[in-house]
């Protein structure tokens, strides 16, 4: 985990249930018009060259608070780190900042909610996870530091002992938790790790002289402050939520990142006895009548609201499987129904003993954006309501509405109760599909001059070709392949073709694909940089050795694949001849086509 947290933020608006809320667990909304004002994720809008992190999208809508950096101070990403989800890794000398400075239009005070999930990989030294600038101000926006296991907090005047958050003796600061801070003058500070009140102090401080500042991730670079460790996951309101809402983003994290909860575990579909339902975790829930929150959807495509019975300490969340969005499934269906999703949601109903209880009924909604025709009463709710993990037995539910914008709801649902899983169906795959037509679209560095582009498609609906475009500014776009389509097809189909002849540079490439009457559509837009890195590789073809020289850059990690992914490091024989020169033997290795990966680049080379 790397690091410790929050300080923070402050604004002006609160929140408005009137509207979707698409913020995390479904608490605000993520267009900048809430007080959610930053939500860097992994999973979210991370643009890298190689492992290095260039920037990271605000997920919360406020584009002025998007972070970046350049050169040698750019953090990696590891992917797949934490729960199949990447991680932000800081070694000390590195960071991401925001490029403007902080202004009241989006901070004025100390009152503030955030949540940080991180690790600490040196807790003996001292290490920003959030900071200023400039950074030797004796007066700090925000300033979370730990040190010798100690971890503060602060918003305000910097170093006011009697205020700040300080708590130390903490033990396994280097194992990932999440941590969240609440700060209101009225009501002081708060420091909570994985659910659990760690301090309580009076707020004494207030500092809104922000103007000069910058937010950043990674903390002092120039002197012994920077950040070590690693960050999964930053979410900051700059107002202070309620109790509830504090509660469901909590179980969030945990569930995504697989942390367990120690206090108000009120969600454990995400348990591997239950099956693992980690994805778009959203909840609503009420404390008490002044800290409730009983409408979300969050990233997911899931939106609940209206409970009729929430009472006190009373939560329903829920989160699915990430099995494939698309009605694919035709043999676990009920009577009447021909498919359903092939993805699965799961509920807890409980409270904060995480004993079952009854929300009452609920107005249960769909965004089905992107999935094709909808016909409102071909669609029906599946509830495994005996929770046997079988649908073919249960009764559909039907009576769907259209609410517009490609949403539809199913009002008055009672069938969904603790530990029951749900899907959406079709009565009609002909006039109600459902599967998204084209799952995926990659585009990978593969060599030094050679991307892969590769894509899935669910099904097919009189589908002429594909067009492969490519462009070097994301306005001009040129065509390079073109593949035909399978015309019809209810199937998952993979494809693949190859640009040998990339630009210098970044190039962005995107799928069109053309039906047989012409009508046409585009997919997402994939980037690749081919950098211009005076990399060798000679002689090549080669017979039993061959060199890796490079001009501007130290050789590491060097790997030697087979053209089916297979390291063979295990049969050859390196001598590094100096920093940028490297002698490889091949005695013991067939003759073929073989990879060198280095420095996140590949190259392609030839034995004979």
């Amino acid at each position: 985990m790397k690091l410790y947290l929050v300080n923070l933020l402050l604004l002006i608006f609160g929140f408005s249930t009137s509207y979707t809320q698409t913020g995390p667990a479904g608490v605000g909304q993520n267009n900048g018009t809430t007080s959610l004002k930053i939500w860097y994720r992994t999973d979210f809008g991370v643009s890298t060259t190689g492992t290095s992190i260039n920037s990271v999208t605000n997920a919360a809508g406020v584009a002025a608070l998007n972070i970046s950096e350049a050169g040698a101070q750019r953090p990696t990403l590891v992917t797949g780190a934490v729960n199949g989800y990447d991680e932000m890794s800081f070694s000390g000398s590195n960071r991401l900042r925001t490029g403007l400075t902080l202004t009241t239009t989006n901070f004025v005070n100390d009152e503030a909610s955030s949540f940080v999930v991180c690790r600490a990989g040196n807790t003996t030294q001292t290490s920003c996870v959030y900071t200023t600038d400039p950074l030797v101000s004796s007066t700090r926006f925000t300033n979370h530091i730990p040190w010798s296991n100690t971890v503060y907090f602060d918003i305000g005047t910097c170093c006011g002992t009697n205020a700040r958050i300080q708590v130390g003796g903490l033990t396994g600061l280097n194992n990932y938790s999440v941590w969240s801070y609440d700060a209101l003058p009225a009501t002081g500070k708060q420091l909570y790790r994985n659910g659990t009140l760690l301090q309580s102090r009076a707020n004494t401080t207030v500092y809104n002289s922000h103007a000069s500042h910058r937010f950043n991730i990674g903390g002092n670079t120039s002197g012994t402050n920077g950040f070590v460790g690693d960050v999964t996951e930053i979410i900051i309101f700059n107002n202070k939520i309620n109790s509830a809402q504090r509660i469901i983003i909590e179980n969030y994290l945990a569930a995504k990142y697989a942390i367990a909860t120690a206090t108000n575990d009120v969600f454990d579909e995400d348990d591997a006895v239950n099956g693992n339902y980690d994805h778009d975790v959203a909840g609503i829930g009420r404390v008490d009548a002044s800290n409730i929150h009983n409408d979300a959807q969050g990233t997911g495509i899931v939106r609940i609201l209206n409970p009729s019975g929430l009472n006190n300490n009373e939560f329903l969340m829920w989160g699915h499987d990430n099995a494939y969005l698309g009605a694919l499934e035709t043999t676990d269906i009920p009577a009447g129904v021909q498919a359903r999703f092939n993805r699965v949601w799961r509920a807890s109903e409980a409270n904060t003993s995480n004993t079952a209880v009854d929300v009452g009924s609920i107005d249960i909604r769909w965004d089905l954006t992107g999935l094709g025709p909808v016909t409102a009463s071909d669609l029906r709710l599946l509830v495994d309501t005996d929770n046997d993990g079988i649908f073919s037995d249960e009764t559909p539910i039907s009576g769907a509405t259209s609410l517009g914008a490609n949403v539809y709801q199913f009002t008055g649902v009672t069938a969904i109760a603790n530990n029951l899983r749900f899907t959406l169906a079709t009565i009609n795959s002909i006039q109600t599909p459902l599967p998204v037509e084209l799952i995926n679209f990659n585009a990978q560095l593969i060599t030094s001059g050679e991307v892969k582009l590769d894509w899935q498609t669910a099904s097919e609906t009189n589908n002429k070709q594909f067009i492969i475009q490519r462009s070097i500014d994301g306005y001009e776009w040129e065509n390079i392949k073109t593949v035909d389509g399978a015309g019809n097809s209810s199937v998952i189909l993979d494809y693949v073709t190859f640009d040998n002849k990339p630009h210098s540079g970044l190039n962005y490439y995107r799928l069109k694909q053309i039906d047989f009457n012409g009508k046409f559509q585009y997919s997402e837009i994939k980037t690749v940089n081919i950098k211009n890195e005076k990399t060798h590789i000679y002689p090549n073809p080669s017979n039993n050795i061959i060199y890796i020289e490079s001009e501007d850059l130290k050789l590491e990690d060097i790997y030697i694949y087979n053209m089916i992914g297979q390291n063979l490091n295990n049969i050859i024989t390196m001598q590094r001849l100096s920093d940028t020169k490297i002698e490889i033997h091949l005695e013991r290795v067939p003759n073929g086509v073989y990879f060198i990966n280095t420095n996140a680049n590949f190259y392609k080379f030839i034995k004979e």
